[in-house]
């Protein structure tokens, strides 16, 4: 219930309130139009129906992590053995003590997650996992669909429109978290070996444990620092990211993109999902897109959505020619007669970027 009231208010905030803040913007910044992002964003400050809005929206993240986190501890010890026994079932979690992440991963507890994507409570804790897939509705209200899988499914169906011949037989998908887009790319392409790579020990054993409950089989729960893929995976057809980038540091996301380039196989492919860039859009949505740079504890958000990530690729060695850039929409999971979600929810709707190149056949 509490997380049903968090997904009406996030419904609230993105189609009744925010909204009715660009009316106002637009009025005051006509007599000086802004020349950049930061003089737009003091013209949106000083209006207090934002910092209303901004307080709700900020108000509506804590909520959700908190009453996820609460649910996901009061079942911890039994949901720890019932993933356990699945994990061991499966046989496909591939944990590594060893594993070192990256610093900023430890010290950024992005999107105000408790204990950020690393919180791991002992040997078989899936906290972070079950905490993760429940508050994910509450941020989209339900609109990723019954398995939150949006981005997964949205980013299958592109590539059989854009390339249906293509059939890869080894996938790696780099940044898994709980599995949610991984299960939805392995259940499109079932005869691929599927190799998801975290560095988040909680958020893998809950992953693997899930897949194998959904009856999903083709994939490999690898811990690893996606900065660099064990050269062991062996050479994949498709390496791609979905909605994980701006969770990376700038020289993150450079190494992310150069092991890509080292572990696909000639004429493979690599494809990353973002929210749009920044580039052209009037300052009123760039200020509502940088919302979460500012507001919400994502500390490399804004940095992300300024680049040119097809100038990233070519940097990480693959050919300009070779690079691409689209959009990708994914279809809103909608019963409701209503039809929510009819005004876009800045950095919250399934509306994104594609970005991806070929390597080279030699």
């Amino acid at each position: 219930a509490r997380l049903d009231a968090v997904a009406q208010l996030n419904h609230f905030l993105a189609q009744a309130v925010g909204p009715a803040l660009r009316e106002p913007f637009e009025q005051t910044s006509a007599a000086a139009p802004p020349a950049s992002r930061p003089p737009a964003w003091a013209l949106l400050e000083r209006d207090p129906r934002f910092a209303i809005w901004s307080r709700l929206r900020r108000g509506s993240m804590e909520s959700r992590q908190r009453d996820a986190f609460e649910i996901a501890l009061r079942q911890r010890g039994r949901l720890a053995a019932t993933c356990r026994d699945l994990a061991a079932a499966a046989g496909t979690l591939e944990l590594d003590p060893g594993c070192a992440p990256p610093a900023y991963l430890a010290d950024t507890h992005a999107h105000v997650m408790p204990g950020g994507y690393l919180t791991d409570l002992g040997d078989e804790d899936v906290t972070a996992g079950a905490a993760y897939e429940l508050s994910v509705y509450s941020v989209v209200p339900g609109r990723s669909g019954p398995y939150s899988d949006g981005a997964g499914r949205a980013l299958a169906r592109w590539i059989a429109a854009r390339f249906p011949s293509f059939r890869p037989r080894r996938i790696l998908d780099l940044g898994c978290g709980t599995g949610l887009n991984t299960c939805a790319v392995a259940r499109a392409f079932p005869a691929a070996e599927v190799i998801a790579v975290d560095a988040g020990a909680g958020l893998l054993r809950y992953a693997a444990a899930r897949a194998h409950a959904l009856g999903i089989h083709n994939v490999r729960w690898v811990q690893a620092d996606i900065e660099q893929v064990p050269a062991r995976l062996g050479p994949a057809d498709l390496a791609y990211t979905a909605i994980v980038l701006h969770e990376t540091s700038h020289e993150a996301l450079r190494n992310v993109f150069r092991s890509c380039h080292e572990r696909l196989a000639p004429g493979g492919l690599t494809l990353h999902l973002e929210q749009p860039p920044y580039h052209d859009r009037p300052w009123f949505e760039q200020c509502m897109r940088d919302w979460d740079g500012r507001y919400n504890n994502e500390r490399f958000w804004s940095r992300l959505y300024e680049l040119d990530l097809g100038d990233e690729l070519a940097r990480a060695g693959f050919a300009p020619a070779r690079i691409f850039h689209d959009a990708v929409s994914a279809v809103p999971w909608n019963t409701d007669a209503r039809a929510p979600g009819r005004l876009e929810d800045y950095g919250r709707t399934g509306n994104w970027q594609a970005v991806g190149a070929w390597r080279d056949e030699a």
